[in-house]
């Protein structure tokens, strides 16, 4: 790949792997000190970029090296997260070990000053935008879980949509991070160490990470991934965060997270 004059300048001819870990449409490079992500400008994921940016500072997160929009590619330069991924062996072993760090990363994102925030992730933006999705043929229903559409789950991603639109909660605006699942949580072993994967980051209900918090634990440990893990729990985030367990709200999240 021929990077920009100004990413080159830095990365040089060091070696890197593809990440090929997650659903983004992005290229992600790893270098030893550096990740670089290529991706389609204009698009939402870019977003990182200003979350970012105006985290920096306020959580751990990682610094913009270069950032450059041409030949139509966004073109992302940042330093590298160090430590361990939530989802490594040695943290899912540790169940204790898990849910802490789960919830020091969650607190972390509610002690964000929501008020300032210029980032704004509401239910009917996320809602409008699936709909536009769904009309114009990017949907894939295949994404989902098997339950949520069929038999005994919504007949069409539009009838989903609406259902959503109609049983919309009460909203308990919170920093959010949009994407909270392990693989994007790091620790050195002991403490949470940073955040990654930005780009869906914003004021939001706090039961947007909950349940994406809870799935993630979930699908880690009954070997959707491979490997099972029979001490995990997802239900003990909530009593590790401080959050009673609300069934409606977590249902909401979960299917408000099948269309985008």
């Amino acid at each position: 790949m021929q990077f920009p004059e100004s990413i080159e300048k830095i990365v040089g001819t060091a070696g890197y792997r593809e990440d090929s870990l997650g659903k983004s449409d992005a290229s992600v490079l790893l270098f030893e000190d550096y990740v670089l992500k290529v991706r389609p400008a204009g698009t939402p994921e870019t977003m990182d970029v200003q979350a970012m940016t105006w985290l920096r500072g306020r959580l751990p997160v990682p610094e913009i090296v270069v950032h450059e929009v041409s030949g139509g590619r966004d073109w992302l330069l940042m330093t590298r997260m160090r430590g361990k991924m939530l989802c490594d062996e040695s943290i899912m072993e540790r169940p204790g070990l898990l849910l802490d760090l789960m919830a020091e990363a969650l607190h972390l994102l509610w002690s964000v000053p929501s008020s300032s925030c210029p980032l704004v992730r509401t239910a009917e933006e996320s809602l409008t935008r699936a709909e536009h999705m769904i009309r114009d043929g990017y949907f894939d229903p295949a994404d989902c879980e098997e339950e949520t559409f069929g038999e005994g789950g919504f007949e069409s991603p539009m009838a989903l949509v609406e259902w959503l639109r109609e049983h919309r909660p009460p909203v308990d605006p919170v920093f959010t991070h949009g994407d909270f699942c392990l693989p994007n949580l790091f620790t050195d072993g002991r403490r949470f160490t940073g955040f990654i994967d930005l780009g869906g980051a914003g004021v939001s209900d706090r039961w947007m990470d909950l349940a994406l918090g809870w799935r993630s634990i979930l699908h880690n440990s009954d070997g959707h991934y491979g490997k099972v893990y029979r001490n995990v729990d997802p239900d003990d985030l909530f009593r590790a965060a401080g959050v009673p367990k609300d069934e409606e709200k977590l249902r909401y999240y979960l299917l408000l997270d099948e269309l985008n």
